[in-house]
């Protein structure tokens, strides 16, 4: 049998590099898995991207009542249901009219005003959308909602383009979307791929991650430090500087915990995840510095 080679792949999809590593028998095997991974990022991208007025889940805030989703988007928005359930509420896809909000005020580095915010908050909330199992559709009862998958959308790629490879027949390999990953089993001769975390290095296989918080994405307003990342309590960026690191079994298992988790707090995530089987949780504290 012949051995394994390593190849090595990249594209930029959901706004970040897509990288994928993986060991097969031959070149030609390794680029049709490659590429047909590549092409389930543009899949989900053509279908939950929030920037693209004509991606399936913008098109649904332009309806009111039942519409009848695709899979992929219907399988992401009852996993929503569920962290939000599983995050008390920290996890809130209804969040779009804030992001929109919160964006401007990144940008300009001013505050929203409160009446904005109080406005938004009237756009917001898991009661306000409604799943037809049954029938694969979605209902949002307020006009002017948006649904928001940033920070489950990327996790769901990275598994859908992990199992497809998978179905190529390579056990051994790495998909890495901006720093979130899922890996296979181990490189051969080794016990584990070599993964960044922080300052240091990890050995993991079977295995996923996702990080979340300000470290590289956050402003300055008012001498408060706050994350692109939208608290629905509050209407604004979270103001706890952190880092956090959730594994877990599927990547998107770990981006919507590792979501959750940045909002919460350290306390309240910690404890939200201890709940979990199989999924651990890190919490770091970023470096407190400031754009200029």
């Amino acid at each position: 049998m012949r051995a394994a080679e390593r190849f090595e792949f990249d594209e930029v999809h959901l706004g970040t590099l897509v990288r994928i590593t993986l060991y097969a028998p031959t070149s030609d095997v390794a680029e049709k898995a490659a590429q047909d991974a590549f092409a389930a990022f543009q899949s989900v991208n053509e279908t939950m991207n929030t920037y693209d007025a004509q991606s399936e889940l913008s098109r649904l805030a332009e309806n009111r009542g039942w519409i009848r989703v695709s899979d992929d988007l219907f399988t992401v928005l009852q996993a929503a249901k569920h962290y939000h359930h599983v995050s008390e509420g920290a996890f809130d896809i209804t969040v779009g009219p804030m992001v929109r909000l919160w964006r401007r005020s990144y940008r300009q580095r001013e505050l929203p005003s409160e009446q904005r915010i109080a406005e938004a908050k009237e756009l917001v909330g898991n009661h306000l959308w409604e799943l037809d199992e049954q029938n694969q559709s979605v209902r949002l009862l307020k006009s002017g909602m948006r649904l928001d998958l940033g920070g489950i959308a990327k996790g769901y790629a990275i598994d859908k383009a992990f199992e497809i490879i998978l179905k190529h027949g390579i056990t051994s390999l790495l998909v890495d979307a901006g720093g979130d990953f899922r890996v296979g089993a181990p490189p051969p001769n080794t016990d584990g791929w070599t993964i960044a975390k922080g300052d240091e290095t990890v050995l993991l296989k079977e295995t996923a991650m996702a990080t979340s918080g300000d470290r590289f994405q956050f402003v300055e307003i008012e001498d408060v430090r706050y994350s692109h990342l939208v608290d629905t309590r509050t209407g604004l960026g979270t103001t706890d500087p952190q880092t956090v690191h959730v594994r877990a079994p599927t990547a998107m298992q770990a981006d919507a915990l590792a979501t959750a988790g940045s909002i919460l707090g350290r306390e309240k995530g910690e404890a939200m995840i201890e709940r979990l089987p199989n999924v651990s949780v890190e919490f770091l504290p970023s470096a407190r510095h400031f754009p200029d």
